[in-house]
């Protein structure tokens, strides 16, 4: 997501970190990038037809596509416009032509029909002008997986005892069961999750409905500092893949502008949880696979076409040198699963 937190002031790195973030496409044992240069915060990964897409947040008025032939080298930004916002009618400009404050988009393509479904947070109409202006979740749906997406005016998720929802993540469980996961902001600063509709019936009704009407209540997964962690005031990101009986539900904490931010993951055998939380992060501030990498988060899986069970392929943003949360670019690894345990693969 572009801002969760008050921008606070950047975290100055020690001298082991002060030689400059790489600056061209290259792999450095196990971590490919930077790509997509200038700002492609929170990408969110889909593999269709041998080629790689790449959704992330643009400017607050669209959202952004990159794609490639291969995870690790050949990225590329394609052209906008992607969302119409402008038929959005649950959201609004916090000013006019200063865009509905659009953040991190994620993409699936339905079973039912073949179109192709956006989640992503907006500007929530209703509490603009407050002193809560809040986000909450829409959806929006395209026959092609470039857009343009329209938006389902019915399907909006809120929260306005909070400051609103933010980083919607689709899940599809083995059991055909769909859902969105997601943050709810601060005070109460929790990951939820909540069932779709799913294509489990041939019915033109159904499948004209697929991930865009909801079929549940909100659960809770995770809150911030829970289990004794210390998360820096904010959890975030969060995203749900399964292998073998094991769920991974990833996520973001600390604040994303500084290198606090991470990505850690919790586990459990049922979707709805109880999820526990794993010590080590998956990944952080580091120098470990031989160049510079800060504030990687908001990270996504995706298995690549014809993968292997124990593997999944991760996206993920981080800093430049210039420290800048306007300047997040992406970065790429392979996740190895061993039984409950991720581990990014250094070759």
């Amino acid at each position: 997501m572009l801002f969760s937190l008050p921008q606070l002031a950047p975290v100055f790195l020690t001298s082991a970190f002060a030689s400059p973030l790489i600056s061209r496409d290259t792999q450095c044992r196990g971590i490919s990038g930077p790509f997509l240069g200038g700002s492609f915060p929170d990408p969110s990964l889909i593999n269709l037809n041998s080629t790689w897409y790449a959704f992330g947040t643009h400017n607050g008025k669209d959202v952004q596509m990159g794609s490639s032939p291969k995870l690790e080298s050949g990225w590329n930004k394609t052209g906008a416009p992607r969302l119409d916002m402008e038929a959005a009618m649950w959201s609004g400009e916090d000013k006019p032509g200063k865009g509905w404050s659009v953040w991190a988009p994620d993409v699936y393509k339905r079973c039912s029909d073949g179109k192709f479904v956006m989640y992503f947070s907006a500007r929530d109409k209703e509490t603009i002008g407050t002193k809560r202006a809040q986000h909450c979740i829409g959806a929006a749906i395209s026959d092609s997986i470039g857009g343009i997406y329209h938006p389902i005016n019915d399907f909006v998720q809120c929260n306005r005892t909070s400051a609103g929802v933010i980083d919607p993540a689709w899940f599809k469980d083995t059991d055909n069961r769909q859902y969105v996961v997601y943050k709810t902001e601060i005070p109460h600063n929790y990951l939820e999750i909540r069932e779709v509709t799913s294509s489990s019936s041939s019915s033109s009704s159904s499948a004209a409905n697929e991930g865009i009407s909801w079929a549940s209540h909100a659960y809770k997964l995770l809150k911030a500092h829970s289990q004794g962690f210390n998360d820096g005031g904010n959890i975030e990101a969060p995203y749900i893949f399964k292998r073998g009986n094991v769920y991974f539900l990833a996520y973001s904490t600390h604040f994303t502008g500084d290198g606090t931010y991470d990505v850690q993951y919790a586990t459990a055998e049922h979707v709805l949880g109880p999820y526990t939380r794993v010590k080590e992060p998956l990944v952080t501030t580091t120098m470990e696979f031989g160049c510079r990498l800060v504030g990687p988060g908001g990270a996504s899986f995706e298995r690549e076409s014809g993968g292997v069970e124990d593997v999944v392929r991760m996206a993920f943003h981080g800093l430049t040198e210039e420290m800048d949360i306007n300047k997040r670019v992406v970065y790429t690894a392979t996740v190895r699963v061993e039984g409950k345990r991720l581990v990014i693969e250094k070759d």
